[in-house]
């Protein structure tokens, strides 16, 4: 570790996965370093620090407004470890925990050894172009799966490894010291991950349903969040000086980049306008329950003015129709015909009681659901003729939405899942603004195949 003045002997020890511990190193075993290592220790760490400083200060000031924008290695950094060898070096930023530190080590190795190690197979280095490579056995693995939420059993869809072979190389042409020294290779641990498919009732066959795109950010199964590989080490650009340039660069840099990306995405999508419409619509419930309103009439207003929350694809909406001595919160027509009555209970209540059992609030809400069904039952023509429900069944979907689900354990939602089965038609939500959307594909007929 460095601090611009004296150089301690720690250990460091790697694990896959994890941020890279810390402990005491063995007397016996420590390398004894040459005043020219030293003093590369020392510059490149002091350096490093400089640039994660002159980044917090840009990101807190002149470019606040794109922080969120920014990687995580630079909004949010963790720990940096730098390995200094011969031929170059390696800097590993890891995921954010406690205080940032930097630390710094030299390597007897030539820089192809300690890359795989340093960066959990993911980058593979070589010394000339002549080399075979080992990404398909040793790469990092990637597994995509099914998993079934009722069982929790899961099913492989595929497998696959991920790694980066690149040829230690020093550039055609070497910059000015003022510039950023070269580097061969970057890698942030967040990959884009786009699923074309077709959404495909279940008496049809493919080509007659409707195509969608999603899209994912993966991240690889590995302790940290960036990776930067220096082919080999020139102490004229290793100047702490020049740290605020570099930061300010790399930022408006990561930030064209996400914007480029954002657009061939958005080329892609038909839905663009929807998806913003919802993904802003979400964001605004989410704030307004984060802020705790201490009416509860405040959020059934909002919901009231955006439906759309609670039935994405409703045709018709009514507000507060009574079906026996009771009245409705929200009944919907979806675009299929269906209908669906929902039942909104406040944002306080629990789900579940300590000792597991379902809560009074949550019993209500499933009562009222089973009063309507009834009424519907007995009511089924009057319905449909005075109210204008044309078409609708005796039992229609339902929809609870109650609670919050951060105060859901594990075993509360395994009996959720439970509940659910109980009674299919009757789905049980949190009030959470990502949940809708879940809520709205849950409720879709039909199953999703993979298109090439």
């Amino acid at each position: 570790m460095t601090n611009e003045k004296e150089i301690k002997p720690i250990k460091l020890t790697l694990s896959p996965g994890v941020s890279v511990k810390i402990s005491e190193a063995d007397k016996e075993n420590i390398l004894q370093l040459t005043e020219v290592q030293k003093a590369t220790l020392n510059q490149l760490g002091s350096t490093i620090k400089a640039y994660l400083k002159a980044t917090e200060e840009l990101l807190k000031e002149k470019y606040a407004g794109i922080k969120e924008m920014a990687p995580l290695h630079l909004s949010k950094p963790g720990n940096v470890l730098i390995i200094c060898c011969e031929d170059g070096a390696l800097i590993r930023y890891e995921r954010k925990q406690e205080d940032t530190r930097v630390m710094v080590a030299w390597s007897l190795e030539k820089l192809s050894q300690p890359a795989p190690q340093i960066s959990e197979n993911v980058v593979f280095c070589h010394d000339d172009k002549n080399f075979a490579s080992s990404v398909a056995t040793n790469g990092a693995i990637v597994k995509f799966f099914i998993l079934d939420p009722k069982t929790g059993l899961t099913q492989d869809i595929v497998e696959s490894r991920i790694g980066f072979d690149v040829i230690l190389s020093r550039p055609a042409k070497d910059a000015s010291p003022s510039n950023k020294p070269y580097r061969l290779l970057s890698v942030r641990n967040s990959f884009d991950f786009h699923i074309h498919g077709e959404l495909i009732p279940g008496h049809s066959s493919l080509g007659h349903g409707k195509r969608f795109l999603s899209r994912t950010v993966l991240n690889l199964p590995v302790g940290w969040e960036y990776i930067e590989i220096y082919p080999f080490l020139n102490l004229d650009y290793w100047n702490p000086e020049f740290a605020a340039s570099w930061a300010e660069n790399d930022l408006l840099a990561s930030v064209v980049s996400q914007q480029f990306r954002e657009q061939k995405f958005l080329e892609l999508d038909p839905n663009v306008a929807a998806r913003k419409h919802f993904s802003e619509l979400f964001k605004t419930y989410k704030d307004l329950l984060d802020s705790n309103p201490e009416r509860e009439e405040t959020l059934q207003s909002f919901l009231k003015e955006n439906p759309e929350l609670l039935c994405p694809t409703r045709k018709k909406v009514w507000l507060k129709l009574s079906l026996g001595a009771k009245k409705t919160d929200f009944v919907f027509q979806e675009a299929t015909g269906d209908y669906l009555l929902a039942e909104i209970e406040r944002s306080t209540h629990r789900l579940f009681r300590e000792d597991g059992d379902t809560s009074g609030e949550l019993n209500h809400a499933r009562n009222q659901i089973a009063d309507w069904r009834r009424y519907l039952e007995d009511n089924l023509s009057t319905v449909q003729r005075e109210l204008g429900l044309t078409g609708i069944s005796a039992n229609p979907k339902s929809l609870i939405v109650i609670g919050r689900s951060n105060s859901l354990t594990p075993e509360n939602k395994r009996k959720l899942v439970t509940l659910e089965n109980e009674s299919p038609k009757t789905k049980i939500m949190n009030r959470i603004a990502s949940v809708c959307l879940n809520c709205f594909m849950g409720l879709v007929k039909g199953k999703v195949r993979m298109v090439k």
